[in-house]
Parts: structure tokens; sequence; C-alpha cells
């Protein structure tokens, strides 16, 4: 009987205790005001019973103002009064802004976490161009060495260099012009060439042409015609023919330089100087000649003789 009383007698003085504590702490707190320090709080009140660090500027004090349902139940937020900290001084006194400030804080760490990235991106990205720099101007360095003893009649190899510099730095004028000069001289290069081989097959066409002619002239020496008249020619090289013209009718037939139509192989009249000795009036039997005379850069393909009296006649050099 005696131990239940003291036990009873304990626990109420432990409850008058803890009574005696809160009142001090509820009158103290109704002296703390928003923008005192956390050293004027903490002299007037101690230290918090429980504590919620937000960050390094921000957390909350809870200092008891209830008691509980029993002495040795946990102390929880609940049975508090809060005091918000911000810098070091107070932000708000009985709001608890811990809940709004940890989600401000989670946003804060979010986007710092996407700072901290886009920084290395751009540190990564400025290194790439950096590296990217240092590349592109030891190529160009190596180009500059490789074009140095290239011949400048050598046009190909300087443009194809030239256009390579220039796709390094499209902006230098020095590279622009070394183009354009290059393609300039490449193209007349290109056409010279051209023109040297058109000649050399030209020149071969004529070789060959001069070394057929003995055979053409076994060809051509033999009078051929309609039976008024009859022709034969002689390739005598370098564009000159002989031509004879026979009268073989019985009938008086004439030839003039104007009669005779000389064609290439092209198809084309060629023009030239005709003999005046063509100009004839022959008696049956008799033979009128003379020369006709033309570039020798010619390829005759066709002697064509013709006139009212005689008809058409021809001489195919081919």
């Amino acid at each position: 009987m005696r131990i239940g009383v003291v036990v009873f007698i304990a626990a109420f003085m432990l409850s008058a205790c803890v009574h005696l504590d809160i009142n001090k702490t509820i009158s103290a707190l109704n002296k703390i005001q928003p923008g005192d320090s956390q050293e004027v709080v903490f002299e007037a009140l101690g230290p918090p019973d429980l504590r919620n660090d937000i960050s390094d500027q921000r957390f909350v004090a809870y200092y008891q103002t209830k008691a509980g349902d029993s002495s040795d139940a946990p102390l929880t937020a609940a049975l508090c009064t809060p005091i918000a900290f911000e810098n070091g001084q107070v932000a708000a006194v009985g709001g608890d802004l811990a809940e709004g400030w940890a989600r401000e804080e989670e946003a804060r760490i979010r986007q710092a976490a996407i700072a901290e990235t886009e920084r290395r991106q751009a540190e990564m990205a400025e290194a790439a161009a950096q590296r990217a720099k240092v590349a592109r101007q030891e190529k160009i360095e190596a180009l500059e060495n490789e074009v140095k003893p290239v011949p400048g009649g050598n046009a190909a190899l300087n443009l194809k260099i030239y256009r390579q510099l220039l796709a390094l730095d499209p902006y230098n004028s020095r590279y622009q012009k070394k183009v354009a000069f290059y393609e300039d001289r490449l193209a007349n290069q290109k056409k010279a060439q051209q023109e040297r081989a058109i000649r050399s097959a030209k020149a071969q066409r004529r070789q060959a042409w001069e070394q057929a002619r003995e055979g053409r002239n076994k060809q051509l020496r033999q009078y051929t015609g309609n039976g008024i008249a009859e022709m034969a020619v002689h390739d005598m090289g370098n564009g000159s023919l002989y031509v004879w013209v026979k009268n073989v009718s019985r009938q008086i037939i004439t030839t003039h330089p104007d009669n005779f139509t000389l064609m290439d192989s092209e198809n084309n009249v060629v023009k030239g100087e005709i003999s005046d000795s063509l100009d004839s009036v022959l008696e049956p039997g008799s033979i009128s000649h003379g020369k006709i005379e033309y570039s020798r850069e010619i390829e005759p393909k066709e002697l064509i003789f013709q006139n009212r009296e005689s008809g058409r006649i021809s001489k195919s050099f081919q």
C-alpha cells in the first residue's frame, strides 16, 4: 500500500514538473518574434526538443508545448510548437514550414543537378570544340606544307589541296582566290589537252589518208562515167587533185570550173582553186584536164562533174 502511494506521488510530482517546464516554454515562445536571431532564441528557450534540418540555411526547431498521454510516450512534433529558422534568423513561429521547405529543397537539388549536368556538358562541348580547333589547325598546317612544293603547272593537285584548305577555312580569301585560279587553270589545261588530242587524231587520220593514197589512185585513175563523159582523178596529196574529163559521146560537150564540186567527209562543199584549163569545149574523144587545189587538212569524199550536156558523173575517194 505504501509503495503504491509512493509511485503515485512520484508520478504526480513528475507531471507537475513537466507542466511547469511547458508553461515556461510557452511564456518564452510568446516573446519570440520573426527576425530574432538563433542565438537569442536558444538563449531564451535552450536547445530544441526536436530539430528538422532542411538545408544549410534552413531548419525547424520544435519546443514541447503540450503534455503527452504518458510520461514514457515518445515526443513528437504534434506536441511541439515549431520555430522556423532561415539564415540564422526566425522566419516563422508556430507555423511548420518544414514540409514546404523540404519540397523547395528537393526542387533546388534537382535544379542544381540539372545545372551541374548542363555545366559538365558545356565543358565537354567546349573541350571537344577546342580539340577540333587544334586538329583543324594542325590539318591546315599539314596541307600548307604539302602544297608548298607542288609546281604551279600541276593544277589538279593544287586545286585538290586548296579545296581541302578552303573546306577547313571557308572565309579565307587567299584559299578562295587559289581555288578560283586553279579551277580556271585546270579547265584551260583540259581544254588544251582535248585540243591536242583532236589535233593528234586528225594527224593520225591524215597520215592514214596519205598512206592509203596510192591504193585510192589505182581506182581514181580509171575512167568511169555515164556514156557521155568519163572522169579520172589522181590524188597528188597535200590538197591537190589532177582531173581528166573525156568526151566518150558522139556530140560536143563542154567543161567549166563551175561544173566541178568537191565534197568532204562530212558532206560539206569544199572551197578550192580550179584550173582554168578545165574550161574547154570537147569534141568526141577529146580530153579536158587540170588541177583542183584545196586545204590539205580536208579529206575529200567525192568529186562531182555535172552540166547540161554531160549529165552527172562522180569519183568517190572512200
